[in-house]
């Protein structure tokens, strides 16, 4: 029994776009909200997004050729009636992030400086010079920073709360505190940073998705995660993310005999999907993105990018960048429908830790902040149309995840980093998991969920968008998701839901 609790009427954990712009409807509607947030807002992949969002402005393009492009990016994986859905609902979706304040990038005539980027057939991409997601955030944070219905609580959570009685989640704990409400949306964004080397902000090692499994929360297509192909790793610096972006202007790779090789391995060349772009860097020797097309133009179009070159030594003669893949983007998660409810009551999951179809095997460029932000407003939207369950304070179960030493999470983020590479095989991935059953915290959340991870990659025996295996180095006729329960095998569905 607790004596001691705060309650709300939603309790959003995550500051990215999905939870923020959830907390945004919520408050306009006269919902109380409390987000559950670590460290600070710039810890979120959002506020890191140097690209932009998708979505089918101009009159030579079309809700339909986005829906192509992103059905032909997904590699067999997309479910139709969702990507249909959000493309078509895009555009409307840009007018709102207008509407609140972001100062999407204009030409002199006042209309909007669209780009493209990586297997996208037109120039569709709304983007803030290359911080694009930190003027999203900032803009939605000089919203609700001092809304009167907002409670921030800077904290990771230790755990989810459940009715005793029914099962229903109802609230989180965080610093030993319960937060009690009648819903409980996790944003807590993708598990990149549970490998040893990624892009991603410190705190994205996956404890929501692994949270909502140990809870009992379907988790699908986990083996898919993207890589960005383009990242400089200079000794002293953190992993610098080079935006696809610069490719779309002009920018390409060549290998040390300057030979532009992105001609060899897919008809876009420069502009082919990320996962294509990732395995023909990985097998070029030396590979580097030229930029000298962008010498005029790369100090005011990508200011934050050019400036973090400028720090690791570069300059405007420095026209050739090093580059190799990193672990970017996590496309499974908690399955959940587009307003992010999921199949435990009570418990909604939007953003990157969510998994709707969208996205397939390999997210086109520019759509997760689409998915993100329109999942963050439909789930608000649902939240207010449905009759909220009282939530009482006896008779609560919890489920806690307790912090691991940083000398074991090292050791996850080894195995996850050889296990589940850019090119995986059926005995990289056998090692993997023997690594993680006979380890003595087998039973943390954080293992399970890497474990389940690695079951799903073993069990899908072919290569199929960011999943490669060289044993198995063709795709199935019959493009299936993989799904995995507590307790349960890994299974192959036609759909979600």
């Amino acid at each position: 029994m607790y004596n001691n609790f705060m309650a709300s009427d939603v309790i959003i954990v995550g500051a990215g776009i999905a939870g923020l712009l959830c907390a945004y409807e919520s408050v306009q509607a006269g919902l109380n909200v409390s987000i559950v947030y670590q460290d600070d807002v710039e810890q979120t992949s959002t506020y890191y997004a140097q690209g932009g969002i998708a979505a089918a402005w101009s009159h030579q393009d079309s809700a339909l050729q986005h829906m192509t492009d992103t059905v032909m990016a997904g590699d067999g994986l997309c479910d139709n009636d969702v990507v249909q859905d959000f493309c078509e609902q895009a555009p409307e979706f840009v007018r709102k992030l207008i509407e609140i304040g972001v100062p999407f990038d204009k030409h002199t005539d006042n209309t909007y400086r669209l780009t493209q980027e990586g297997a996208h057939s037109h120039s569709r991409i709304f983007h803030v010079k290359d911080h694009t997601g930190t003027s999203i955030i900032m803009t939605l944070v000089s919203h609700l920073k001092h809304h009167p219905r907002v409670n921030w609580v800077n904290h990771s959570i230790d755990g989810l709360l459940s009715c005793a009685t029914t099962g229903r989640i109802i609230g989180v704990r965080a610093n030993g505190t319960p937060f009690l409400a009648s819903h409980t949306v996790l944003a807590t964004g993708g598990f990149s940073n549970i490998f040893s080397r990624s892009t991603n902000p410190k705190k994205n090692i996956g404890e929501g998705m692994a949270l909502a499994f140990m809870a009992g929360a379907r988790l699908g297509d986990l083996e898919f995660i993207q890589f960005h192909p383009t990242v400089l790793c200079e000794p002293g610096f953190p992993p610098l993310l080079i935006s696809e972006a610069l490719r779309g202007e002009g920018a390409f790779l060549v290998n040390k005999n300057n030979d532009r090789f992105m001609k060899k391995y897919h008809d876009l060349e420069d502009l082919a999907p990320r996962d294509v772009v990732s395995r023909a860097i990985n097998q070029e020797q030396e590979p580097k993105l030229n930029i000298a097309p962008l010498m005029t133009t790369i100090e005011t179009r990508f200011p934050t990018i050019f400036n973090a070159l400028k720090l690791r030594g570069f300059s405007l003669d420095s026209f050739e960048i090093p580059v190799q893949p990193l672990v970017h983007y996590t496309l499974g998660g908690i399955v959940a429908k587009p307003n992010g409810k999921t199949n435990c009551d009570g418990l909604y999951a939007i953003g990157e830790c969510a998994v709707t179809g969208f996205h397939g095997a390999n997210r086109l460029a520019s759509n997760s902040l689409l998915e993100a932000g329109i999942m963050g407003q439909r789930c608000a939207e649902h939240i207010l149309s449905i009759k909220a369950e009282p939530v009482g304070h006896q008779g609560i179960n919890e489920l806690l995840i307790q912090p691991l030493d940083q000398s074991i999470l090292h050791w996850l983020g080894d195995v996850a980093h050889h296990s589940l590479g850019v090119i995986r095989s059926k005995d990289i991935i056998l090692n993997g998991i023997r690594a993680i059953e006979t380890h003595e915290c087998y039973g943390h959340p954080l293992f399970q969920f890497l474990l389940s991870t690695l079951q799903s990659a073993f069990h899908r025996d072919e290569s199929r968008g960011g999943h490669f295996r060289s044993d198995c180095n063709e795709t199935k006729d019959d493009a299936r998701h993989s799904l995995i329960q507590k307790g349960h095998e890994v299974l192959h569905v036609d759909r979600f839901f």
